[in-house]
Order: C-alpha cells, then structure tokens, then sequence
C-alpha cells in the first residue's frame, strides 16, 4: 500500500471540512478558514521540521520539548514548547536519532552547544538500553502517543525507511497556540554522555 505524504493528508482533511460546512454538518471553523486560505492563495503548505536535542545522560525521563527552550539552530527550533504564531502543523512521522559521546562532559553551556552542534546521530540500537523505552507525544495536554515502544525508531534494516523514522498511524494536527511535549520513559537511566535528538515532520501552513 501506498502511504499518502502529508501534504495529501493535510488537504484531505481540511477539504472535509470544508465539506461538512457546504453540507450543513457539524465541522470545525479553523480547519474551514484554513481550508479557504489556501485556495484563496492566503496561505500556503509548506514542508516543515521541529527539532531538538536535549542530554540524556544519567535520566531515565527525557523531557526533548520544555517551556523554557529557546530557538538555536542546531539545538532547536523550537521556543517554549510551540509552534510559530500563524502556524498550523500535521505532524505525520517522528525521527528519533542518539549518540554516546566521546571525551569530556562539557561544563560550560556555550560548550554543551558547540557540542551538541557537532554531533553526527546513529540509530538508537547504538545506545544501551534506548530502544527499551517508550514515548509519548502530546499537544493541549491530550495524548496523541501514549507510551509506545522505542523500538518503532529501529529502523536499521529497513532500507524502505530513512534512519529513526516512525509513521503515526494518526496523523494529529498541533496548533500554534498549543504547548506540545515529547517524552521519553526508560527503564532505567540512559547511558552517560548519552544525546538524544527528536524531529517532528510534515506539513504546516505558512503565508503565501
């Protein structure tokens, strides 16, 4: 079966919509407005990423999106757990990725950065213990993952699949007004110098 990318599954959805209102049934007014300003040439869709990458060391809960993170390229390009003002995200894959570093635990924080902005991520598998865990996903404090195994970004041997890469059964889609979170549970602590870094991809609105 051919999976359908986001973009097709974002349009889909607020088409719908857009349906449901020219039919008189119950629906939703922003996927509606949405759906209106892209065919109005207000809005267009665009390919997008949010990312980051937090240490992992010594935790057993990992915390990858927080309220007090602020955008930095190559670290995240995230700020305070959301989405850019005017944005309207459909989250349809998440990529997760780690590394156990070499040398020296840095002990400035212009150190971790250089650090982290250096490190070329492998696959979980590499890193004792990971592919053990679970994750959650929520955006409004409402579960769109809820405790899945680590195990679905072991993607190794897949060479259909890029590295780390899971494809949510349920698309969702997180709105630029919601605060969103991405949490890793292990059994026990990751490794020490362990980085963990999350992409969350697909496809969101962006002024034409």
């Amino acid at each position: 079966m051919i999976r359908k990318n986001s973009r097709e599954q974002f349009l889909e959805i607020v088409n719908a919509h857009l349906s449901l209102r020219e039919q008189g049934k119950k629906h939703d007014p922003a996927m509606v407005k949405v759906a209106e300003g892209i065919k109005e040439g207000r809005l267009q869709l665009s390919d997008s990423a949010y990312y980051s990458i937090k240490y992992g060391g010594d935790k057993a809960t990992i915390h990858m999106f927080e309220t007090q993170d602020a955008k930095e390229i190559g670290v995240t390009n995230v700020t305070q757990s959301k989405l850019p003002k005017d944005r309207l995200f459909l989250c349809n894959r998440i990529i997760l990725l780690a590394k156990v570093f070499e040398g020296e635990i840095p002990q400035s924080d212009t150190a971790w950065k250089q650090l982290i902005k250096s490190t070329n991520f492998d696959s979980i598998k590499a890193v004792a213990g990971l592919q053990n865990g679970v994750f959650t996903f929520m955006a409004n404090k409402k579960i769109i993952i809820d405790e899945r195994p680590m195990q679905d970004f072991v993607t190794d041997n897949n060479l259909q699949m890029n590295l780390g890469t899971y494809y949510l059964e349920n698309p969702r889609f997180i709105r630029d007004d919601e605060e969103f979170e991405f949490t890793l549970e292990l059994g026990d602590d990751a490794p020490d110098k362990t980085l963990i870094k999350v992409v969350l991809a697909g496809t969101s609105t962006v002024p034409a």
